[in-house]
């Protein structure tokens, strides 16, 4: 059975440029994971998956109705990001049969529809009272549009005599919204606590005024994105949010697919906001693989059994990971994984205009099943000062050093795992180099380790090959601790790696789903854990074994190409030459660095070619010559056709398989 997905991406705030790149984007990706659905999934059932860019406002809804109008039946799609377009798009197709996934929470449950946004409320509003008794000498100016928060926060805090309360509900015009800002931040000084809980046309304003007046203050920005749309931010700013600021290795392989080249850190982030669309194919391809094949798709209930086979994702017994992140549904298909990110945006990091890459803040608030949780963040930075034996055979690399920790700890070394340490050849030594005191109780200690970490080597492409090497860790305590991924602008990319090229290198969160049987009952639950990686993926640098075994080899191919010139009479010592060649070539190859025996690579081909071209010209030199003088000239003649032939054949069959060297690197994966 085939399964109709729309994937529509709407124009945002940002320049043509921009706006065409994550369309390109998603429109590229969702045909590398229709084309890896079906071909999984076989003849149980095929996706076939569309995509739409549009305009952004109501111009862009118009294409959208007439593709939804050519569907004849079921299909399946995503939200708008204008909140009020989605109302006009369920208006418009409410006598079709679909699914709905969306991240707006005032649309009410529907069989229809699902809600895969993460919002956690309850998170929010504890941060904010957690940097509100920071500042209870101080005001707190509270600018709001009398939605989301607004009701708890100032049922929690509208009686304090600090508290200011301003409205921009009645306030539209961009003149009225400068005037209003201007009015109410001149009323501020300079410890003052600033809430924003506006769109983008509203604190643009504010970020304008403290930007010109070179104002310090600590500003809680709750609604909207601000990637690549500010020149700088030089106050004190903390973003909260729903979407990590890193990725997860799943779309670095996404990525890598459709990507030819490595992107640009910014650009990068421009697609970490936009992929959720992406999460919807996959989903409904995980929930059709717990389908019965043939029962539920020939049974006229079978989009009933669909949606159950959806809700089985009930972020206990069940959780769907996606590229980006993880989804649990209740019975009414609402999301119940909650997720709340506060970030700040250093200084130091902010190398260019519009480029403003953000960082966890110390303290993080989010809730877990129903309760709200205080975690503190520590922050490992690694500076590699050299990196030696890369051993393919025995599958680990050796790292020298620098780890700087910055954490609430006494010895923070001791609470981070790392977890791809050899196995085989076991080392892992430090020793504390210095300590410094930071603010609110942190400090921060740099460690100088030697180690030896274990990774999944790819040998088919010697001496041609790509290799991944990484460094994975986590925290002791997840429930209370959390280790930030090293944001990509901090990875480290200048240190001594002897034979090898740095192509590029990465830094994310791969995360694995644990299946558990709890008490003597069996209970079945799963959970989810997840490492935080920072890598490199290198080419070698085989000018050495060019020259081992190109010379030689280019000798012995001019040999064997020689006897196919040779006269009848003496077709004898050709038979000595290519006899003398084989023995040579097999001399050779016992000479080479074989890394993996166990496998083929490209060394081992060129070798295998060349003894079937040898072979191939023995055996018909002996033979014709045994014959008469006009079969041997006529099979020379054919050889001096075929070998060249063989030769270009090979070339151009090795030359793809060098070049495919990047695409064999997978990023997500265990060792």
């Amino acid at each position: 059975m085939k399964f109709k997905v729309l994937i529509f991406y709407s124009d945002l705030a940002q320049t043509p440029e921009n706006n065409d790149f994550v369309a390109n984007f998603l429109n590229k990706a969702s045909k590398s994971l229709e084309y890896e659905i079906n071909q999984k999934s076989g003849d149980k059932y095929q996706l076939d998956i569309d995509f739409l860019h549009l305009k952004k406002g109501e111009e862009g809804l118009e294409p959208l109705f007439k593709k939804i109008e050519s569907y004849d039946g079921f299909f399946i799609t995503n939200s708008h990001v204008v909140v009020k377009h989605n109302q006009t798009i369920l208006e418009h197709i409410k006598d079709k049969d679909f699914f709905y996934f969306h991240t707006v929470t005032s649309i009410p449950v529907d069989r229809h529809l699902f809600y895969i946004g993460h919002l956690d409320r309850p998170g929010q509003i504890a941060f904010i009272k957690n940097e509100v008794n920071a500042f209870k000498k101080q005001n707190i100016f509270f600018l709001h549009g009398e939605v989301r928060t607004h009701k708890n926060i100032t049922e929690d805090h509208g009686k304090k005599a600090n508290f200011k309360d301003y409205s921009f509900k009645e306030v539209s015009e961009p003149e009225d919204i400068k005037r209003q800002v201007n009015d109410i931040l001149s009323k501020t000084n300079k410890d003052d606590l600033i809430i924003l809980d506006i769109g983008l046309k509203y604190f643009r304003e504010v970020f304008a005024y403290l930007e010109q007046n070179k104002l310090k203050n600590r500003v809680v920005n709750l609604f909207g994105s601000l990637e690549n749309r500010f020149q700088s931010i030089s106050f004190d700013l903390i973003q909260l949010s729903t979407q990590p600021f890193y990725s997860s290795l799943s779309l670095d392989d996404l990525m890598n697919k459709v990507f030819d080249e490595e992107i640009e850190t910014e650009r990068k982030t421009l697609l970490l906001d936009s992929v959720w669309r992406l999460e919807i194919p996959i989903l409904i391809s995980q929930a059709l693989d717990k389908c019965d094949s043939d029962d539920d798709f020939k049974n006229k209930q079978w989009s009933e059994k669909l949606r159950s086979a959806i809700l089985s994702f009930d972020g206990k017994k069940d959780i769907f990971i996606g590229k980006r992140g993880h989804l649990g549904f209740d019975s009414d298909g609402v999301n119940n994984i909650r997720d709340n990110f506060a970030y700040i945006f250093p200084n130091s990091l902010q190398t260019q205009d519009y480029k403003t890459p953000k960082i966890f803040y110390r303290t993080q608030f989010h809730s877990v099943e129903g309760e709200v949780q205080k975690s503190r963040v520590m922050y490992a930075y690694i500076d590699i000062l050299s990196v030696a034996n890369i051993d393919i055979s025995s599958k680990y690399w050796t790292a020298e050093f620098f780890i700087d920790i910055v954490s609430h700890f006494e010895n923070p070394i001791d609470e981070i795992i790392f977890n791809n340490l050899s196995s085989l050849n076991d080392k892992f030594t430090y020793k504390k180099v210095w300590q410094r005191d930071d603010e609110d109780n942190y400090t921060t200690q740099r460690y100088y380790v030697v180690a030896n970490f274990d990774f999944v080597p790819k040998a088919e492409n010697y001496p041609f090959d790509w290799q991944n090497i990484y460094i994975a860790m986590t925290v002791k305590n997840d429930n209370e601790q959390i280790l930030q991924p090293i944001p990509l602008d901090l990875l480290d990319h200048e240190f001594d790696i002897g034979e090898w090229e740095i192509q590029s290198d990465f830094s994310g969160v791969k995360f694995q789903k644990n299946r558990l049987f709890q008490d003597a009952d069996l209970k079945k639950s799963v959970s989810i854990s997840s490492e935080n990686r920072v890598g490199w993926i290198l080419k070698r640098k085989n000018n050495a074994t060019l020259f081992k075994i190109g010379i030689p080899m280019s000798f012995l191919i001019f040999l064997v190409y020689y006897t196919t010139f040779s006269e009848y009479g003496n077709s004898g010592s050709s038979i000595g030459i290519l006899t003398t060649t084989f023995l040579s070539a097999i001399a050779l190859y016992f000479s080479v660095e074989k890394p993996e025996p166990k496998k083929l690579t490209i060394v081992d081909l060129i070798f295998i070619w060349f003894y079937i071209v040898n072979g191939i010209t023995v055996v018909v030199c002996g033979i014709s010559s045994s014959l008469n003088e006009n079969i041997f000239y006529n099979s020379n003649l054919i050889l001096k056709f075929i070998i060249p032939l063989s030769l270009l054949s090979m070339g151009v069959f090795l030359v793809k398989r060098i070049k495919g060297s990047r695409n064999d690197i997978m990023l997500d994966r265990d060792v």
